[in-house]
């Protein structure tokens, strides 16, 4: 998740220092703008995402070794796996149009990490290996989507209004 980690905090430093040329203004409206559309995705049941995994042909032609560098590149890249709410498009976001770039592969690195931790937990602890395991009810299942996205519609478009309120 390393070479990952360096993809993405490469191209969102980029995309921060391109940020600071604007004026803090445009940057505030395209943060609002964003936190907005994220809000509505979530409140309609549409967060973005990719609809798209590892390839699952590359489990019969990689060995375990290379699988699990494919897999664990993909999913440090964010953008490649499917998310349940919009939570981390809107912290990327509010990194990016807010922050220098020196901050954005921090919070990169870090989210990365944190990611890649818990991903390693539960796959020691087999949490949810499989719809019939028996601890598949620990898992994020389809009657928690809605209220998360819900949920998280109202941060992203609570915090739209607060930003937008306390701007002068």
């Amino acid at each position: 998740m390393i070479a990952s980690a360096v993809t993405v905090a490469l191209a969102l430093a980029a995309l921060s220092f391109l940020s600071l040329l604007l004026p803090e203004a445009v940057r505030l409206v395209a943060l609002l703008v964003l936190l907005v559309f994220f809000g509505v995705a979530d409140f309609l049941n549409r967060t973005p995402h990719v609809w798209r995994q590892v390839p699952q042909r590359f489990a019969g032609q990689l060995g375990p070794r290379q699988l699990g560098l494919v897999w664990a590149y993909d999913l440090g890249l964010y953008v490649t796996t499917q998310k349940t709410t919009s939570l981390i498009w809107i912290g990327l976001a509010g990194v990016v149009l807010t922050q220098p770039p020196a901050a954005v592969a921090v919070a990169v690195f870090v989210t990365n990490a944190l990611f890649g931790i818990g991903v390693a937990l539960l796959t020691l602890h087999r949490r949810g290996l499989v719809l019939t395991h028996p601890r598949f009810f620990d898992r994020i299942n389809g009657n928690l989507i809605r209220p998360a996205r819900f949920t998280s519609g109202l941060v992203a478009v609570g915090l739209a209004l607060y930003l937008a309120m306390g701007w002068q």
